[in-house]
């Protein structure tokens, strides 16, 4: 019993291993391929695990599509999180353009725009698919701005009707229309200081309209 609990422990973080190693070699091939042109035996030979392995972790290719549009998502989540850790004592409007920065420098990463390149006609196609994708990604990220928002809400710092709609004002905001002209090629590759400067304006603005005892 014993020895059995000793060989069963070490296997768990080489499962994780494995999850994570099926997930990068999947991102690679949707974007390389598109979603049609990729099979779990693909994916398995890239990450060097058996098809057995792949199913193991994901029982289809619309789930392991669900789970590399959610890595990526949660990379976007991740900066969210981690500026909320401060419990509100750091001022608001900082704090926004902090958040997104993050999330429009991540959107606008050459990885994402090729992927997205990859993505919409497939999309457009496929209701399931589609929903799956906008519940990893995009919904995934609107949602925990707008747990943000309300938050600051709860503070006094913000007045808003409702979080979501908050949220998708500051995201429009935020982005206009340049994630169609980076995708489309129309604009040379955004810099750094491109997206701040775009940040501060839109947030600026969005505090205009929603910041207690402003205006």
């Amino acid at each position: 019993m014993n020895s059995g609990s000793l060989v069963r422990g070490p296997g768990r973080p080489k499962d994780q291993a494995k999850r994570v190693a099926i997930v990068a070699a999947a991102n690679a091939l949707f974007m390389e391929r598109g979603y049609a042109g990729v099979t779990m035996e693909a994916v398995a030979a890239s990450a060097g695990v058996s098809k057995m392995t792949v199913y193991g972790h994901f029982h289809d290719k619309a789930a392991l599509f669900g789970a590399v549009v959610r890595a990526i998502s949660n990379q976007m989540v991740a900066g969210l999180t981690s500026f909320d850790e401060t419990g509100g004592k750091r001022d608001l409007e900082p704090t926004l353009v902090a958040i997104g920065t993050a999330l429009l420098g991540l959107i606008l990463s050459p990885r994402v725009v090729a992927m997205s390149h990859v993505l919409m006609g497939m999309l457009m196609k496929d209701r399931v698919l589609a929903e799956s994708f906008y519940e990893a990604g995009p919904g995934n990220m609107r949602a925990s701005l707008a747990r943000f928002l309300a938050e600051a809400a709860e503070r006094g710092e913000v007045a808003v009707d409702s979080a979501q709609a908050a949220a998708d004002d500051l995201i429009s905001l935020w982005e206009g229309d340049m994630p169609k002209r980076v995708a489309l090629g129309l604009v040379p590759p955004v810099t750094q200081a491109d997206i701040e400067a775009r940040v501060r304006r839109g947030t600026r603005v969005f505090l205009r309209a929603y910041r207690i005892g402003t205006g």
